[in-house]
């Protein structure tokens, strides 16, 4: 794409990457490193296609990847090559590693002639092994490679195979002619493969995270999520109006953007009273709500949700047709995938829903996952800085289990609710509910006071119901 200063300027598809080296700006040289199988190809077919879509013609150049099956791979991903092709703006060559270094080369040379100003070249690594002994030899292929953007006035990517176990480029000086080097990497973490991108070169960037989690999924295809920079974060949104007249008194409102925890004492497990009171919330507000649940598979969350209208006066099939205008349930088990797997697939899912409200539904069970409180605290707070940035309200549920857990949780979030259960002397359990407010007084509210809520929130549902 031409700017309107007369520069091409480039995108790699990825908002995440781009956000994480900067502008790409003609004539450019990308270096994607990796293991087998971290997505490199992915990455770099992503690049093509998105810059292709917008009139940029891309030459895919393979040594070993089957034509149809790359296609049929990338459409799983969201990427329709074949459609772009049909256009002119997309071709894939495969290459025979038979020929030598100088018919390839000069075969390279008369393909992009064609007038393509995006060149991929799958592998390097083909290429530079065979001249490893070879000084001369080596020093003529990459000044070669250093003057093709410069001749297409354009973006070269060029991809390098790392051996198994290694992080190092091998030694064939190919980094010091981009402008570029993304890696590619996997490693096993809690017994789970995790994947991580690193930039380790961006001209012109000023690189603030070295090294995240990535994801890739047929959904969204590849999905980078960098810690974000805090700084940028805007100030929360609109106020979103609370139900319950008790809690309105002491926080008054929310706010678009808000960080809010229900933190339940141990012996008294989270029951879905809460959920209740965000269903009301979002029907009052005309919001999106989604629900992620570590402990419960949907259908129980619905069952107890519509349990609590028994005697409203409303039949469970009219709050289940609530619950689905207003409320996505899924479930996710924190235990089968590493920590920064996990918050990947978690933004995952709320970037194919786009709520306005996020609910991490048994949040006890997901701070288990890891025995580095630390490292789950990290993601914790990075996940929060994102989502308030896109103005998503996040409110998360679970047992108080840890004290300085849920202290150092309390201290980044807008409003904290504590339940806290005490035995009395006469055998009686008293409830209080110690609610925080960002920059004011904690103020202690009596157990009764849910009861009233989830009463004005039933009615609340039911007027909507009637209204509408």
């Amino acid at each position: 794409m031409t700017s309107s200063s007369g520069l091409r300027k480039y995108t790699t598809g990825v908002v995440g990457l781009d956000k994480l080296i900067g502008e790409i700006t003609a004539p450019y040289t990308m270096l994607i490193a990796g293991h087998p199988g971290t997505g490199k190809t992915t990455l770099a077919a992503t690049i093509c296609s998105e810059n292709a879509a917008k009139g940029e013609k891309c030459l895919y150049i393979s040594f070993y990847e089957d034509k149809e099956k790359h296609y049929r791979y990338m459409k799983k991903l969201g990427l329709n090559l074949e459609a772009l092709e049909s256009k002119g703006v997309y071709r894939f060559i495969r290459l025979p590693t038979t020929l030598n270094i100088d018919q390839l080369v000069e075969e390279i040379t008369r393909l992009i002639s064609e007038g393509y100003s995006i060149l991929v070249v799958d592998s390097i690594s083909v290429l530079l092994e065979p001249v490893a002994g070879n000084p001369e030899k080596r020093a003529w292929l990459l000044n070669f490679f250093y003057q093709l953007p410069v001749v297409m006035n354009g973006l070269l990517i060029l991809i390098a195979e790392l051996p198994y176990g290694e992080e190092r480029i091998t030694p064939h000086s190919i980094e010091f002619v981009v402008d570029a080097l993304i890696v590619l990497k996997q490693r096993i973490e809690d017994g789970f493969s995790t994947r991580l991108i690193e930039i380790r070169k961006a001209r012109g960037a000023s690189i603030e995270a070295a090294e995240t989690a990535f994801s890739i999924s047929e959904d969204l295809g590849v999905v980078v999520h960098p810690p974000p920079i805090l700084r940028e974060i805007p100030r929360e949104g609109g106020e979103l109006r609370l139900v319950c007249k008790p809690l309105r008194e002491v926080v008054n409102h929310y706010h678009r953007g808000f960080t809010v925890n229900i933190f339940y004492s141990p012996g008294s497990p989270p029951g879905t009273e809460d959920l209740l009171g965000i269903l009301a919330m979002a029907v009052e507000n005309d919001l999106k709500v989604l629900v992620i649940s570590y402990s419960y598979p949907p259908p129980v969350l619905v069952d107890n949700i519509t349990y609590l209208f028994r005697n409203s006066g409303l039949s469970d099939q009219e709050v289940k047709n609530v619950l689905n205008r207003y409320m996505t349930i899924t479930a996710l088990n924190p235990f089968g995938q590493s920590l920064p797997m996990l918050a990947a697939r978690e933004l995952e899912i709320i970037e194919l829903v786009e709520p306005d409200v996020v609910v991490f539904h048994g949040v006890h069970v997901s701070r288990s996952t890891t025995r580095d409180y630390g490292k789950y605290f990290k993601e914790l707070y990075n996940q929060l800085l994102y989502l308030k940035s896109k103005g998503i309200t996040v409110i998360r549920t679970g047992i108080c289990i840890n004290n300085y857990h849920c202290d150092a949780e309390t201290s980044i979030a807008d409003v904290t609710y504590r339940f806290n259960r005490v035995l009395r002397r006469s055998g009686e359990i008293d409830t209080k509910i110690i609610v925080y407010r960002r920059f004011r007084d904690p103020v202690i509210l009596p157990g009764e006071v849910l009861r009233e809520c989830v009463s004005e929130w039933i009615d609340a549902i039911k007027n909507k119901l009637v209204h509408s």
